[in-house]
Order: structure tokens, then C-alpha cells, then sequence
């Protein structure tokens, strides 16, 4: 009766740690940031995923010549899609909206706003 008790309790735990790593692969930093050597301007867009005590955030940060103010947004995540919103008084150089995204281990596939970041992929970066 104990050694089902123990196998019971290894495959939940295993289970639970399982969904945990799962989840953890949307975390990372995701950029296309560039810098031109002949002109000195910064294009691109970066998104850092972090966990936070409630769930997950998002610092986010785009660039069409100078970069915008890094800003941070809570982002709603389901597996491997995430969503946040960018809101209208924002300086991060994003457009205002909402943007959702498949984080896979190449990168980010993110669709926003019409505009630059309509259909974008931002590769994963150590």
C-alpha cells in the first residue's frame, strides 16, 4: 500500500514539474534590435518575458531610430501564446493595442497593430 502511495505521489509531482518547465519556455528575451554602424540609429523591437509573483511580465522596447522608453506589461499566457496590450500613453515605441505571440524555441512570432509589428518575428537571444 505504501510503495502506490509513493508512485502516486512521484507521478503528480513529476506531472506538476512538468507543466512548470512547460511554462517556463515562454520566458527569455526575444530581439531584432540593430544598430546602424552608418548612421547611429537603433531599429529593431526587444520583449523580455520574466515571471512575477501572479503570473508573467513583459518588458517591452522598440526602436525606429531612437528607442522608446522600456516599459513593463503583465502578459496573459496559455501554454505557449501570450497576449498583452500596449496602452495609448505609452513611449515604448510600440503601437497601442493588443498583441499576441507563439514563443517557440526560435523565437517569437508576434502579431500586433497594423503597422511594423502587424506579422513580426523576433528571434530568442542568451
Amino acid at each position: 500500500m505504501k510503495f502506490r502511495l509513493v508512485i502516486v505521489t512521484l507521478v503528480t509531482l513529476l506531472t506538476g514539474q512538468g507543466s512548470s518547465a512547460q511554462d517556463s519556455n515562454v520566458t527569455g528575451l526575444f530581439s531584432t534590435f540593430r544598430l546602424s554602424e552608418e548612421s547611429g540609429d537603433i531599429d529593431g523591437a526587444e520583449i523580455h518575458i520574466v515571471r512575477n509573483p501572479t503570473g508573467y511580465s513583459a518588458i517591452v522596447q522598440a526602436s525606429e531610430g531612437a528607442p522608446g522608453f522600456p516599459e513593463v506589461v503583465n502578459i496573459l499566457v496559455k501554454g505557449t501564446t501570450i497576449e498583452f496590450s500596449i496602452p495609448k500613453n505609452s513611449a515604448s515605441g510600440f503601437e497601442p493595442g493588443t498583441y499576441f505571440g507563439i514563443v517557440t524555441k526560435e523565437g517569437l512570432n508576434l502579431r500586433g497593430p497594423k503597422g511594423l509589428y502587424e506579422s513580426y518575428f523576433m528571434p530568442r537571444k542568451p
